[in-house]
């Protein structure tokens, strides 16, 4: 058998793509953690020795840090002065949790699902998963911080009105519902927005509830309570449910699709945000699709296999959706195509 020598020397250098791409989330892992990437947003350009002593941290790390961030193309660097500078374009994904770019939730997301790869490993040999619990406060720090920018930013001023009349009745005051609300920001961001309206977030994690109510002090038409998808309550019913990037993560999807529609009232609306992908395997072979299947195995399919979930996978895709949702009841299935996001999709479903 006779190797195609191009084909070598092409994968190695995809390989080492992989490789840098895993080294530069570390670098940028400890430059959050560190304070190194707020300071160097907030603060002038300077060499390694001005910028470790204006952080107040260890000047051989962060000669070293910013030696990694530059030849990954994170920072600049002028060879000729030494100086070291963050551009402002690059502070919104990895510095700025105010911006809708902000990326910073992947800085704790992938290191905290790699401290689990030999449970998925164990588990790709003999079956079953790793639950969520077991990912720690780390992987709800990432998913609150990967989550909350966007939703601060476009929930109320592009999402919701993308639905026509929504607006007005939340004016007016209606019953809402977020189902595996998480750290609880959509839930709040829509209360503070609507006073009328009576909002309940619902999820199973304790540890995130517990940091969904410290911020709802002082909101008083919110609420938080430990309920499983497919245990919402049904009476009153609500007028509009929301699931931000939880559908795909749940053991039985279809049950918790069902009961969702189960709590809607008759004119009830359910906004519906999953991963933007394909049902397609074809249809995602890209770096967004490596992604999706990279953190779907090592946490979103696992975790729901652990509990002898589904494991639909972040990647189940547009037409995977639209069926289950069939599935479910729902007689509606939408995509708000007006929603432009690469990462993510939206759909309204109806009675």
């Amino acid at each position: 058998m006779t190797l195609d020598r191009e084909k070598i020397e092409a994968f190695l250098d995809r390989f080492v793509g992989f490789a840098s791409g895993a080294a530069v989330i570390g670098l940028l892992s400890v430059a959050d953690r560190s304070g190194l990437s707020a300071y160097l947003a907030g603060n002038p350009a300077g060499t390694a020795t001005e910028i470790a002593a204006g952080s107040r941290l260890e000047e051989r790390y962060v000669t070293e840090i910013l030696s990694g961030l530059a030849a990954a193309g994170v920072v600049d660097y002028d060879p000729e002065t030494g100086v070291f500078q963050l551009p402002e374009e690059h502070a919104l994904f990895i510095a700025d949790d105010s911006s809708p770019y902000f990326m910073g939730g992947w800085l704790d997301m992938l290191p905290s699902a790699m401290t689990q790869i030999e449970g998925v490993a164990s588990a790709t040999v003999h079956g079953g998963g790793v639950g969520f619990e077991e990912f720690g406060g780390s992987m709800i720090r990432g998913i609150d911080r990967g989550n909350s920018p966007s939703q601060r930013v476009f929930l109320t001023r592009r999402w919701l009105p993308a639905i026509p009349g929504l607006v007005d009745r939340l004016d007016q005051g209606i019953r809402v519902a977020d189902v595996g609300c998480g750290s609880g920001t959509a839930a709040i961001v829509i209360a503070k927005a609507f006073p009328n309206c009576q909002v309940l977030g619902f999820d199973v994690s304790q540890e995130a509830l517990a940091v969904a109510r410290g911020r709802a002090e002082g909101v008083p038409n919110v609420e938080f309570h430990v309920y499983a998808a497919d245990e919402i309550p049904l009476d009153p019913g609500f007028d509009l449910i929301t699931a931000f990037d939880v559908i795909h993560d749940l053991p039985n999807p279809l049950a918790g699709l069902t009961r969702i529609r189960e709590a809607l009232r008759p004119d009830g609306q359910f906004l519906m945000m999953e991963p933007n992908a394909s049902s397609r395997l074809e249809a995602n072979l890209d770096d967004h699709g490596a992604l999706l299947y990279g953190i779907s195995t090592l946490h979103c399919m696992t975790q729901s296999l652990a509990h002898d979930g589904a494991g639909l996978g972040a990647a189940w895709g547009a037409e995977q959706a639209e069926d289950l949702a069939d599935h479910a009841g729902f007689s509606t299935f939408r995509p708000l195509d007006d929603i432009t996001n690469r990462f993510s999709a939206f759909y309204l479903l109806e009675l």
